[in-house]
């Protein structure tokens, strides 16, 4: 009897969890997010621990789900790295959109989906920065971010989820080739030459993070863009590789922010 109870239990608690994920990805499309990325992802990160093939954690075409990024202090993100601190890293603007991702099978778009894994392609071949065809006939899943010209995170947002589709006054730049083991640099000059927008970017030693986030918070680093940080990564594809990532972010990369 007891043993029957505790797996209602359980049973519930999976129900419960599964319809946590959708009323808070709900919210968020809706542009009322009432969790940050990492609360929701540390929803998603144990619905993946009870039911790795719940609907809710599945994306469009079995894609990659998009990770977040840490949020600690530099000096102690650094710290963790260890020897591998003593390489090189890449800083890019944090873009203030929503998380996206493309998938082309042979230099062809033929996917696209949210963090949350809600597809994308009713709006994403509309937006002008997407090109429909690669210019190689590769197949490859792309991370990337969709922000708005007027500088509002809501803005791609509203855009997902009407009824009417449209890519006006919509940006879209691409700052990762999903599962590579390319040193960062690379994958951003690769998606270049594929003909997609890519950000800005900056190629540092570790003694340089903290002068450019500095910088960013004085508004003397690509002020021109609507940013909430900087995203910096260490830019060498083997240590990426070997660093990994867990459940909710990768332990290559991190957000600074204000």
């Amino acid at each position: 009897m007891q043993a029957e109870v505790l797996g209602c239990s359980r049973a519930q608690g999976h129900l419960r969890l599964r319809s946590a994920i959708r009323t808070a990805d709900a919210a968020y499309r809706a542009g009322q997010a009432y969790l940050s990325d990492v609360e929701f992802d540390g929803l998603v990160a144990e619905l993946q621990q009870l039911d790795p093939s719940a609907p809710e954690l599945l994306t469009p075409g079995g894609g990659s789900k998009l990770l977040s990024l840490d949020k600690q202090e530099l000096s102690d993100w650094l710290a963790g790295l260890g020897a591998a601190a003593a390489g090189r890293f890449s800083v890019t603007p944090k873009l203030d959109g929503c998380a996206i991702a493309l998938e082309y099978r042979q230099g062809l778009l033929t996917a696209a989906w949210t963090r949350s894994g809600a597809d994308a392609m009713h709006l994403l071949p509309l937006v002008e920065t997407v090109p429909p065809r690669l210019g190689a006939p590769i197949s490859v899943q792309i991370r990337g971010e969709l922000y708005g010209l007027d500088g509002r995170q809501s803005t791609p947002a509203a855009a997902l989820r009407r009824k009417v589709p449209s890519g006006k006054g919509l940006v879209f730049a691409a700052f990762e080739v999903m599962q590579s083991a390319a040193d960062h640099a690379i994958q951003l000059l690769a998606l270049e030459r594929w003909g997609l927008p890519i950000p800005p970017y900056l190629l540092c030693g570790a003694p340089q993070l903290a002068r450019h986030h500095r910088l960013w918070l004085q508004g003397q680093l690509w002020s021109e863009l609507p940013t909430d940080g900087l995203v910096v990564q260490l830019d060498d594809g083997q240590q990426r590789r070997k660093l990994g990532v867990n459940s909710v972010a990768p332990h290559y990369a991190l957000a600074l922010k204000r």
